[in-house]
């Protein structure tokens, strides 16, 4: 259950990752449209989709199932709406899969 709720922990690590996403990203308004989308890293591998959208704390964010790649377990994580830029087809994040593998390996309860 922990590692469901990585909210903060994945949040500060894609802070810390390589630049923010801080082109295209979708207003408040329109982010009910991000349900269903793919969730890609940087370098193009197929990481998850995005199940819901909301506020984590004060700031849009989205929760996403994610893992199936490289021995990832699936996990449920939420990204900050900042952490994203939305592509016609899907959302990339901006670290690659190997960056999310070794975030999610070091929540690890």
């Amino acid at each position: 259950m922990l590692r469901s709720f990585l909210v903060g922990a994945l949040a500060l690590a894609l802070a810390a990752g390589p630049g923010f996403a801080q082109e295209r990203q979708p207003p408040a308004a329109q982010m009910e449209s991000l349900v269903g989308l793919a969730v890609y890293s940087s370098d193009g591998q197929r990481l998850g989709e995005i199940k819901q959208v909301g506020m984590s704390g004060t700031q849009p964010a989205v929760r996403a199932d994610i893992g199936g790649f490289r021995d990832v377990a699936p996990s449920a994580v939420v990204i900050p709406i900042n952490m994203i830029v939305q592509k016609p087809d899907r959302i990339e994040l901006s670290m690659t899969a190997a960056e999310v593998k070794d975030t999610l390996n070091k929540q690890k309860p």
